[in-house]
């Protein structure tokens, strides 16, 4: 084996009994992911010295979805607020607040992260309320069909 492979081999072992020694018996172990599409990673996931997850938020962050929150705004309703959050903002607040409640859980914080950065990819402009009000009318087209 050569020295840089030993050396991620070395790596990759100490985040995994990190990972033991750390994480809650309820956290889900980088170990556990599981990738739909595994021939697609350049370093397979066993020989890859960042966690399984981590890859994952770098993916989100540099997506064109995550990248056009940037100009939105969170939807807002008759408030008095000079501080209208934009989504970016919103989702890395989320990511922060989630990593916190992970930390304190013993849980595994990338594996939050991704999660959280990712949440409202692909939503609605018009939030939750809006996707609630389209899915009433598709259903009520669907009845009518």
């Amino acid at each position: 084996m050569k020295r840089k492979e030993k050396v991620f081999s070395e790596i990759v072992l100490n985040n995994v009994r990190r990972e033991g020694r750390t994480l809650s018996r309820y956290a889900c172990k980088s170990n556990k992911g599981v990738r739909r599409f595994p021939h697609r990673e350049e370093i397979p996931d066993r020989q890859n010295i960042r966690p399984i997850f981590f890859p994952d938020t770098d993916r989100i962050i540099h997506s064109l979805a995550y990248s056009r929150y940037i100009d939105k705004t969170q939807v807002f309703y008759l408030c008095e607020n000079d501080h209208i959050t934009h989504r970016v903002l919103h989702v890395q607040f989320v990511s922060k607040i989630g990593r916190v409640i992970g930390r304190c859980l013993r849980l595994n914080e990338d594996l939050i992260e991704a999660i959280a950065l990712g949440h409202d990819l692909g939503h609605v402009p018009y939030g939750h309320d809006g996707e609630r009000v389209l899915h009433k009318i598709c259903q009520q087209n669907e009845r009518e069909d």
